[in-house]
């Protein structure tokens, strides 16, 4: 029997989980807002002094609405555990609850796995005299890390399996960007700390680490410019901090059954036209797969 088919019953567990996840819910919309309004505020025309005072008074109110939701996730799993010892069922759901948690980096993880440190290059071509002040940025560009570099690099851990990354103590979830904003990179919305930046993964050491230093790979490219931009080394435990920002869901919802039937299908099949990599060759599509959608022609 489905443990989602058990039996419904009065258990005391539930109005305390209720509360704190509609407190969580409120506090979360209340932090989005906030970083909403720093972004979007016009303080053309302030002086410094008044910018300066908005700025750090927002980001205290931010910092202090990251604290109070870490507080509720905290207070939240324990009661999802308490509840969870009362029965076989309940103890199935919250490991696979957990386990969505795990996956959507709102928790804290431990595991053994990789560090990508990335940073600028030590010393920078000076610039010639006849070459313009546009055209010296432009030639140096590579010497500088930038967010196309750090996201190459977490592009790089997930294909070699990484099961969570931060970066800058920045966890890295679906909704997370990166990407610069004048000289500064920011993740989550988040200036990071600027040159060194450390990427954190936890995952299969040897298989990221491989996947990193294989001949032609990333270590080599950034080789060629200064091999003191691009270091990587293994770690038998690393703990990553969970995501403290906001998480609403504005557009999305659940799809029904049937569409969400239709677009697995869809899913499957997609690189069925695609061409081999190797030969170029298309794929012989004269033998419909046996989970294709029904067509007018196969319905008769």
């Amino acid at each position: 029997m489905s443990v989602f088919a058990a039996p419904s019953r009065s258990d005391p567990w539930v109005p305390s989980i209720a509360a704190l996840s509609v407190i969580f819910g409120v506090l979360a919309a209340a932090s989005l807002r906030t970083q909403d309004r720093i972004r979007g505020e016009g303080l053309i025309g302030a002086r410094p002094q008044q910018v300066f005072g908005a700025y750090s008074e927002m980001r205290a109110t931010v910092s202090e609405q990251k604290k109070q939701i870490g507080d509720l996730q905290s207070s939240l799993s324990k009661y999802q555990e308490a509840a969870a010892k009362e029965t076989d069922n309940e103890k199935l759901l919250y490991a696979d609850l957990q386990k969505s948690k795990v996956m959507a980096g709102i928790v804290a993880v431990t595991g053994p796995g990789v560090t990508v440190t990335l940073r600028d290059a030590r010393k920078v071509p000076s610039k010639p005299s006849d070459m313009s002040e546009e055209e010296y940025i432009q030639w140096t560009n590579g010497y500088h890390i930038h967010d196309a570099d750090i996201q190459t690099v977490v592009n790089e851990l997930r294909a070699a399996g990484a099961e969570a990354i931060s970066i800058n103590d920045q966890r890295v979830v679906a909704s997370t960007a990166i990407r610069c904003v004048g000289p500064v990179v920011q993740v989550n919305a988040v200036p990071t700390s600027g040159s060194p930046v450390k990427i954190r993964a936890v995952g299969d050491p040897e298989a990221m680490f491989s996947g990193f230093t294989m001949p032609g790979g990333v270590k080599d490219q950034y080789a060629m410019t200064d091999p003191q931009m691009f270091g990587i080394e293994k770690s038998k435990a690393l703990t990553l901090p969970a995501y403290s920002g906001a998480t609403p869901l504005r557009w999305s919802q659940i799809a029904t059954d049937k569409k969400a039937e239709q677009a697995q299908r869809a899913s499957e099949t997609a690189t069925d036209t695609v061409p081999d990599p190797v030969s170029g060759d298309a794929p012989d599509t004269s033998a419909a797969p046996s989970n294709a959608l029904p067509t007018k022609e196969n319905k008769k």
